[in-house]
């Protein structure tokens, strides 16, 4: 599928709709997402507004099973049951996009700073996501969604989507996602007592608020049939970048409403494919970055998940993490067209750009120097320390990076349970150094954390 032109995107919207485009926003977002519009049409004497939802594009294999039409597919059931979601104006698959409607208020969680609002959105959201998780999944199996029914089955119905986006397509192995996976398929829970439709990717950040209520659920590209504690694992995704500031009471609110006992063990096994999605999405992606592409946010969320992913995996298993020491950085001969480099496109360029996208491409731009700069003034020592930890592992010291994925994939892979302690402390130093050569450069995943279950 073709990256979407704007142009035929408005084209379209203009015959699909009937009217004219007199206002266009390209939607630009701190955290990448996809290629989306905000539009305004004539409508008589008045105007109304519309949200453009289009394909994100070839880099993401997974669009292949979770695509834009089966979302449109899904919004339709949900609105049919009074689920607040914005309801489906149009479709097209050529360009692929859907024009929905447009709800009005914010969707930046981080602007609440009154903890007490925060807690009421948590309940208002707990009482819509029982309301789906009510729907009878019957309902979802008749638009295409596969019904799990064994306890593996819960797990591997999504994970297959995101492992055959993946795998195949990877330059260089990623053995700390090969780890994460396997580890998930050797410990499959219990089934729930009932599947329900899980989001796949909810919680602060996907939902539309405006005076004190939940206008709409937005962005359900994601969802699948599966365990309700797996949905409430991706809450606890959302929350890194979306903090609540009290996790747990939204986890209750939602048992209260829904009357789901919760499952601790459950949602923090759950918690490591919750983390592990982006990182299976984005692992081809940013190791064939296009120019054109969010490319710093990219390589920021991959390593975000990375971390993550092996965090919520030592707390499954019980394992106590120690942080590397990280090298400080030595400014050498490139540290100072950095700093010419750097001052001009910060301090001379980005003022001079009105639109505000142009403005966000060039954030991209200044992270990714940002990064660069990391690599040369510490980057040897990183990998230095990081083949060093391989070679405690492998009994080899690799020659360089590349030779060492290379091995401990293989190493990965043929591993049993007794190593998974030992392996999941080293990938979690190997992450941690991964994020320190993009320090600075996270975006709004600077510093997050993840938030206890209870």
């Amino acid at each position: 599928m073709a990256e979407l032109v704007e142009s035929d995107v408005i084209a379209w919207a203009e015959s699909a709709l009937h009217t004219k485009v007199v206002q266009c926003t390209r939607q630009s977002r701190d955290n990448g997402g996809r290629p989306a519009w905000f539009i305004t049409c004539r409508n008589g004497t008045g105007q109304t507004r519309y949200y453009i939802r289009g394909n994100r594009g070839p880099s993401f294999e997974y669009n292949s099973i979770y695509s834009l039409d089966r979302e449109a597919r899904l919004l339709k059931v949900l609105k049919k049951h009074g689920v607040p979601v914005p309801g489906v104006v149009a479709e097209s698959a050529n360009p692929y996009a859907i024009i929905l409607e447009f709800v009005d208020g914010q969707d930046d969680f981080t602007l609440i700073t009154n903890q007490a609002e925060r807690d009421e959105y948590g309940r208002q959201f707990g009482a819509i996501m029982a309301q789906w998780h009510a729907i009878p999944v019957s309902e979802f199996q008749q638009i295409g969604f596969p019904i799990p029914r064994t306890g593996a089955e819960y797990l591997v119905q999504d994970l297959d989507v995101w492992e055959k986006g993946c795998f195949p397509h990877l330059k260089e192995p990623v053995p700390l996602v090969t780890f994460a996976c396997q580890w998930l398929r050797r410990n499959p829970p219990e089934p729930p007592r009932r599947p329900v439709l899980a989001q796949g990717d909810t919680g602060p950040g996907q939902f539309i608020f405006k005076d004190g209520r939940i206008q709409a659920v937005v962005d359900w590209e994601l969802a699948f049939v599966g365990d309700p504690m797996n949905e409430l694992a991706r809450i606890r995704t959302r929350d890194m970048w979306y903090p609540t500031g009290n996790l747990p009471k939204w986890f209750h609110y939602y048992s209260e409403y829904s009357g789901t006992p919760l499952q601790l063990d459950k949602i923090r096994y759950y918690s490591v494919i919750a983390m592990m999605t982006t990182a299976l999405a984005l692992g081809p992606v940013v190791q064939k970055l296009d120019p054109r592409d969010v490319h710093a946010e990219w390589i920021a969320e991959e390593i975000w998940s990375k971390r993550a992913t092996i965090e919520c995996l030592a707390e499954a298993i019980g394992v106590q993490l120690e942080a590397p020491a990280i090298p400080t950085a030595r400014p050498g001969r490139l540290s100072a067209l950095f700093d010419v480099l750097e001052d001009n496109l910060r301090e001379e360029q980005l003022p001079r750009m009105e639109d505000r996208f142009l403005r966000y491409r060039m954030s991209m731009d200044l992270r990714l120097v940002t990064h660069i700069r990391h690599l040369t003034e510490i980057g040897r020592e990183i990998e230095a320390d990081d083949l060093d930890d391989m070679k405690a592992i492998l009994g080899r010291r690799p020659r360089d990076r590349h030779e060492g994925m290379l091995a401990m994939e293989e190493f990965v892979k043929k591993a049993g349970p007794g190593m998974d302690a030992e392996l999941t402390r080293y990938f979690y130093r190997h992450a941690m150094r991964e994020e320190a050569l993009m320090r600075g450069a996270m975006g709004r995943i600077e510093n997050a954390v993840v938030s206890p279950v209870a």
